[in-house]
């Protein structure tokens, strides 16, 4: 399928490169290995053959080559599979990353020797010791004026202990298991995108609608907890049993697990709406829920935003001015 995409929407592209897929993945599929008893807390060490050796750094966010001399060779993960495949355009270098999106690395434990570890932020910790975001707060301005969501869908959340506000006015989306324990925040912000450390790590932010105690007939699935949400405030079938889902992003192999098995509480018949962008990562997304869902006995539906919205919540905030406007 091709693509029309602005100069604006190939930004976002390459930066939800950088921020959705690891230099680990990159590395691994090019045949490096992790070695541990070189590596630290801060920077890993990954060896293909002796004299060749990359060095990834700020969590797989970043890298460096140790064996150039002459100059720093560093980056993204866009520069690091522009860097392993020499002469390959950006264009080139997209098609190769697009394939990545939602590959998380092979499980291997990448940490340095025990001498090194640190302790993980506890997100427990860190949940117990914030406050929801209420009318007037930083985060809740945040949420309602910058991303268009209504009150009524915060006041929801909040009263399903979803939400909490950070520094700087920025939100936190909790993510459970099954088994309903918090494993980690989605944490959206003016000035900060990111997934908090520690933890179980992602698994699924979700949001309960329609008559409480009522076996779900719809699962809504999104790539993150703004865009599920922003669907739900223009969702036609709100007041229908539903859950709102997301993943954050990529998917590891236990939340592609937990989310198996979420299915199976879903009313016999019921739908699986995929409210994911309208691009290249939207199709890559629709592969992986798709074949899960109809194994689970339930029919997916892909809906993504038409024209130059990008995701739902851009499509909110259109909607939000247009009525401004009127």
């Amino acid at each position: 399928m091709a693509y029309q995409n602005t100069p604006q929407q190939m930004n976002e592209e390459l930066q939800k490169f950088r921020d959705e897929i690891s230099c680990i993945v990159v590395l691994e599929q090019a045949g490096y290995r992790f070695v541990r008893s070189e590596s630290s807390a801060r920077h890993m060490r990954f060896r293909r053959v002796k004299g060749e050796s990359i060095i990834v750094t700020h969590g797989g966010k970043g890298w460096w080559d140790p064996h150039n001399s002459s100059s720093i060779v560093k980056g993204s993960v866009i520069d690091l599979v522009r860097f392993l495949n020499p002469g390959m355009s950006l264009g080139n270098a997209r098609v190769e990353l697009r394939g990545m999106l939602g590959l998380t690395p092979s499980g291997a434990e990448y940490v340095a020797e025990p001498k090194e570890r640190k302790p993980a932020r506890d997100p427990n910790y860190m949940w117990k010791n914030r406050q929801a975001p209420q009318p007037g707060s930083a985060a809740w301005t945040y949420l309602t004026r910058d991303r268009a969501l209504p009150e009524r869908i915060l006041h929801l959340a909040n009263q399903q202990g979803l939400l909490r506000e950070g520094m700087k006015g920025t939100a936190w989306f909790a993510h459970h298991n099954n088994a309903g324990e918090l494993t980690g925040m989605e944490m959206r912000g003016p000035e900060y995108r990111g997934f908090s450390s520690g933890g179980g790590g992602k698994m699924l932010f979700r949001m309960r609608a329609g008559e409480k105690g009522v076996k779900p007939v719809r699962l809504v699935i999104g790539e993150s907890a703004i865009d599920v949400l922003s669907y739900a405030a223009m969702d036609p079938f709100f007041a229908d049993p539903s859950l709102y889902v997301s993943t954050g992003g990529g998917m590891s192999p236990e939340a592609m697990e937990e989310f198996r098995a979420l299915l199976g509480t879903i009313e016999a018949g019921g739908r699986v709406m995929i409210v994911v962008d309208g691009d290249a990562q939207g199709d890559r997304y629709e592969e992986i829920y798709a074949p899960m869902i109809r194994e689970a006995g339930l029919k997916p539906l892909r809906y993504s935003p038409k024209g130059e919205d990008k995701d739902w919540n851009a499509v909110l905030q259109r909607r939000a001015r247009q009525d401004v406007a009127a």
